[in-house]
This record gives C-alpha cells, structure tokens and sequence, in this order.
C-alpha cells in the first residue's frame, strides 16, 4: 500500500507540474507553497516505504540489503541532487524521481516475490 501511494504521490506532482506551467501572474502565487510541500511530503513518504520494507525484509537475505540500499539512495540522492543540479530545474526533477521511484518498485519486486513464496 505504501509503494502505491508513493507511485501515486509522484504522479500528483507531475499532474500539478503540469497544471502550474499553464498558470500566469499574480495568480499562481497559490502553487509556491504547493509545490514545496509535494516533493517534501514524497520524500517523505520514500523513507516511510523504504523504512517499512526494509523492516518487513529482515530474514530475507538479499532483499533486505536491496531495500535499505534502495532506501539511502532514495531519500538522499535526490537532496545530493538538488545541491549539484539546483540551476537546473527540469534535470533536477528528472534526476530526483529516477531515485525516489527505486523505492517503491523495490518494494513492490519484494512484496510480489514474498506473495508467491506464501502461495507455494
């Protein structure tokens, strides 16, 4: 459920990318504030996800090693990028959500191959 509403709080953030380009003037102040909080509150919910898989992980060899790494990568690759790529907005969004999508899709290759080991 985690990895979903991560997947889904980062296509909330384009969605609203999208709409703020079509705004002008003294009219899309309402979007700074917005637009702050969104790219928080999805890494934010990256470390919740990582936190939790790489918890529900432990006992699982690999997997645990691959949802903490994915979990560091996640939550700090996209603040390193914001500190080298901060002049250049459209490569830093590119680059921040390549690393917070490794955390769900991590979680949910963990939570599907633990599905099948229950049903066999």
């Amino acid at each position: 459920m985690l990895s979903v509403a991560t997947l889904l709080l980062i296509g909330l953030y384009f969605v609203f990318r999208a709409i703020a380009a079509q705004c002008n003037g003294a009219a899309c102040d309402i979007y700074i504030p917005v637009s702050l909080l969104i790219p928080i509150a999805i890494l934010v919910m990256v470390a919740i996800t990582g936190g939790f898989a790489a918890t529900a992980a432990r006992g699982h060899g690999a997997w645990f090693a691959v949802l903490l790494a994915s979990s560091v990568i996640g939550v700090t690759g996209p603040i390193v990028a914001l500190l080298v790529l901060r002049d250049r907005p459209d490569a830093l969004v590119a680059t921040a959500t390549v690393l917070e999508l490794i955390v769900p899709v991590a979680a949910l290759g963990f939570s599907s191959q633990l599905h099948r080991r229950i049903q066999t």
